[in-house]
């Protein structure tokens, strides 16, 4: 049940295009950024009538993906940090202002620490940026853990919206324990920001 890279909006394209460039120089293994790429935009469209954001925060969270471990180029285990320094520092990623701050949160948070209006750059956005950040974050944490081993072992993913849970049905090539593992403990914020836990059904194909 292998599905195709992410759909990419055809005015996307070209920058996509270059972020991936951009992050081929630092990022230690690719294969990865691109599976967690495929997790979080197959999470993120079916999860659209819960959310209701608009197609461009498509793009953010599609960026983050790409660049969340370019950090450990730095050689600093805190590589969201360094990762999201990087972003926010670099001219030449074809991003305005706005989408670079707030990618560069998405790659901060997409391990260990919660937004908080205690962090300087996350309490200086607007509510609405603060939702969406928030929001994008919960499901690149999930979409990253579902790819703990960096094996690619989910396939598709399948999504049930109920009134207190999500269940997140991964169609896999293989077992994956720490998979299901990462992604129940880097589900909190999910949690947090849409008042519903969540259940991870894991089906290995055949």
């Amino acid at each position: 049940m292998q599905v195709d890279y992410p759909h990419i909006e055809e005015d996307q394209r070209d920058r996509i295009a270059q972020i991936i460039s951009f992050a081929r120089t630092y990022s230690p293994d690719r294969g990865h950024d691109e599976q967690v790429a495929r997790n979080a935009l197959q999470l993120f469209d079916q999860l659209s009538p819960l959310h209701g954001l608009p197609g461009n925060d498509r793009f953010l969270l599609h960026a983050a993906c790409i660049l969340h471990d370019i950090g450990w180029s730095r050689g600093d285990r805190a590589h969201n940090k360094s990762g999201a320094r990087m972003v926010r520092r670099d001219r030449t990623l074809p991003l305005t202002k706005e989408e670079r701050q707030q990618i560069a949160l998405l790659v901060r948070y997409h391990r260990k620490e919660l937004p908080s209006s205690s962090q300087r750059r996350f309490a200086a956005l607007k509510a609405a940026d603060k939702k969406r950040v928030a929001i994008l974050s919960s499901i690149l944490r999930i979409a990253d853990g579902l790819d703990r081993s960096h094996q690619s072992r989910v396939e598709a993913i399948t999504v049930t919206i109920r009134r207190d849970r999500v269940i997140i049905r991964c169609h896999a090539n293989s077992e994956g324990y720490s998979e299901r593992e990462y992604a129940m403990a880097r589900a909190d914020l999910f949690t947090m920001v849409f008042s519903r836990t969540v259940e991870i059904d894991w089906k290995i194909a055949g």
